[in-house]
């Protein structure tokens, strides 16, 4: 058949890279036919260009087997330096492994419409178990990218409340690449795991969709920077309520494990156990995330941190942890945000917790620290026995749980529920900066106004600049200017039992001072320094003036006595016999306004002379000596100088 038209040759079946064809080079007279095999012009005419998984097989039907095509097109590409390895828009069944590990392969697919089922674009069809369907892994794969195609598996159980998917493995697996392997525009419809990637990081995972059952995204051993972003988990294959609240009670669609500053925003994830889970491997915990913005409808936990250390932050965030399709009720035990590790550091700029059962915020663990700047909670204890919408856990040992709010907490529709849970050693607080008297940390009206500490054990108040208020840790306080230089101060010793109060009273009261404490009898002491005075005013002046000619040892006592009694001025003091004196000034005399009353003795009774000189008694014996007797020092003499006898 050598002579043959080639118009007359029988059209071949199938291809082999080893059959040869005819090639003519050149035109007229020149021309110059020669041979060359299929592999040869392939290698030709492709070199440098995408490749298609047509041009090795792959059918596209749905129904064969394509992987061996596709896995035969990746090592063609990487017998070379890498390339595009394009899909037609049709449904390859992958139903045994495809590994990428020679050379960075950009899977380009035709795009996909989102639906529940295989539809027009570029569709990759799974329905066996026991192999994981691509693997990207060591770093020659480093810059291998998945973009524009839908990944679909079949799942038999049929749909009741005993419903599970079918275990398949990872979609997706990246392993040990140490660099970057993308996803761009993945479509994940009805998928058990969808991406592992491990000790791989700077990678790049932007606008996935899809719903899965148990793990969208898993990443483990991330030592570098990577990214998740738009991202969108929704009920695409199925909203029946089985499926979907076994999402509820098992999928976490987000799992961090050891990842070092990962970025991720615009997160959406609908019907799941955990929106976002940072847990742990044998390489540590989540540190240093970072995410934009979060929203979790239909999620027992926003975001479930079970993993020792976790540090990170975000910007913002909504949860809502409503069953789904149950009007309305809530999911138990969810909560928008659960911290069951300990020692993690979560700041959260601005916070949203709708439908949980209990508690909005639950702390568990030790040693936790929360700062939220904004948060609001809506229709929490929903259970109405008293939850808070912030629980955290009492620390029999170790560090105290703490959260810090940067503004007071929008607490709305919770039964009543308090703010944090009573009988814990946690606390919650709204901190701010230290700040100095000319800028307060806690600034109010304007910036010289407000609160300030001047060290790590004061707290301070200023006005206009001006300190008019400190307290200590050791209880002193003083009020009406710097500290030093004030108008009025305080000073609490240790173990404090008695104190003094201020009470004020209705119109008509007299406002009061009062002792009170734990002593049974607590006396008042108003003290003067050095050789100063103290001194009770009224109208503007002086009415009562204490004063002491030395220090102290015999004293004035004013005694008020029950209803008939007398009331008295006593001498007191550490002498055994202290004297009174009354003294008017300069040559006033003493006076009274009643009758002056003496002492009455009988002749019998009479004290010593010698004690009471100049001093007069009444005698009150028989009739005669009912007269005043006055001592000369040596005896008592009748007002006629006669010896009293």
């Amino acid at each position: 058949m050598s002579d043959t038209k080639i118009s007359a040759l029988p059209a071949i079946a199938n291809a082999a890279d080893a059959d040869l064809l005819p090639v003519v080079q050149g035109s007229g007279g020149s021309a110059v036919t020669r041979r060359a095999s299929l592999a040869q012009l392939r290698s030709g005419l492709l070199a440098d260009r995408p490749v298609h998984v047509r041009d090795f097989g792959a059918v596209g039907d749905g129904t064969t087997n394509d992987a061996p095509a596709i896995q035969a097109a990746i090592d063609a590409l990487s017998a070379g330096a890498g390339g595009v390895l394009e899909f037609g828009a049709r449904a390859y069944r992958i139903g045994s492994p495809i590994v990428v590990n020679n050379a960075a392969i950009i899977f380009q697919g035709a795009g996909f419409t989102e639906g529940p089922s295989v539809a027009s674009g570029t569709w990759l069809t799974i329905n066996q178990t026991g192999f994981t369907p691509f693997t990207f892994t060591g770093t020659a794969a480093r810059g291998s990218v998945v973009r524009d195609l839908a990944v679909r598996q079949t799942h038999t159980a049929p749909i009741g409340p005993s419903w599970a998917p079918t275990d398949y493995d990872f979609v997706f697996r990246v392993q040990d690449c140490l660099g970057a392997v993308d996803f761009d525009n993945v479509f994940l419809c009805a998928i058990n795991r969808g991406i592992w990637i491990d000790n791989s990081g700077r990678f790049n995972i932007q606008r996935l969709r899809g719903q899965v059952y148990t793990t969208g995204i898993e990443i483990d051993r991330g030592f570098d920077a990577g990214r998740i972003q738009h991202v969108h988990f929704w009920p695409f294959a199925s909203a029946a309520d089985d499926v979907v609240r076994w999402q509820q009670a098992n999928q976490d669609a987000i799992v961090l494990r050891r990842v070092d500053g990962i970025f991720m925003d615009d997160l959406f994830v609908f019907g799941a156990r955990s929106g976002l889970r940072f847990t742990s491997s044998a390489s540590g915990t989540a540190r240093k995330f970072y995410i934009g913005s979060y929203y979790s409808d239909f999620t027992q936990y926003g975001a479930w941190i079970d993993g020792t250390n976790v540090v990170g932050q975000i910007a913002n965030a909504t949860t809502q942890s409503e069953l789904f399709n149950s009007g309305g009720a809530v999911y138990p035990g969810g909560s928008g945000i659960r911290i069951d590790g300990s020692n993690v550091r979560l700041q959260i700029g601005n916070f949203r917790a709708d439908d949980s059962e209990s508690n909005a915020i639950r702390i568990n663990g030790t040693g936790n620290r929360l700062d939220v700047f904004s948060f609001r909670a809506e229709f929490y204890n929903r259970l109405n026995d008293g939850s808070a919408a912030i629980h955290v856990a009492n620390v029999a040992a170790g560090t105290p749980n703490a959260v810090f709010l940067g503004s007071p907490a929008l607490l709305g529709n919770g039964n009543g529920g308090p703010l944090i849970n009573t009988g814990t050693n946690g606390h919650i607080a709204l901190a701010g900066p230290a700040g100095r008297v000319d800028r307060p940390g806690v600034m109010v009206g304007s910036e010289g106004s407000g609160l300030f500490a001047p060290t790590s054990t004061e707290i301070a108040a200023v006005a206009s600049g001006i300190e008019v208020l400190r307290a200590t840790s050791t209880g002193t306080v003083t009020l009406g200017g710097v500290n030093g230089t004030h108008g009025f101060g305080i000073t609490t010793p240790t173990s404090a039992a008695n104190r003094m109060v201020a009470i004020a009273t209705t119109a008509a009261g007299a406002p009061s001072l009062a002792a009170q404490g734990s002593d049974a009898n607590i006396a008042v002491a108003f003290a003067a320094k050095g050789s100063g005075t103290v001194r009770l005013q009224t109208r503007g002046a002086t009415a009562l003036e204490v004063n002491a000619t030395g220090t102290p040892g015999n004293f004035m006592r004013i005694n008020a006595t029950a209803s008939g009694g007398t009331p008295q001025v006593q001498a007191q003091g550490s002498d055994s016999n202290v004297g009174l004196q009354l003294a008017a000034k300069g040559a006033a005399a003493v006076s009274t306004t009643s009758p002056f009353q003496l002492p009455t003795y009988t002749v019998a009774t009479l004290p010593a002379a010698a004690t009471y000189v100049r001093c007069v008694i009444y005698v009150s014996d028989g009739t005669a000596n009912k007269r005043l007797a006055i001592s000369d020092g040596t005896s008592w003499r009748w007002p006629d100088g006669a010896v009293v006898s």
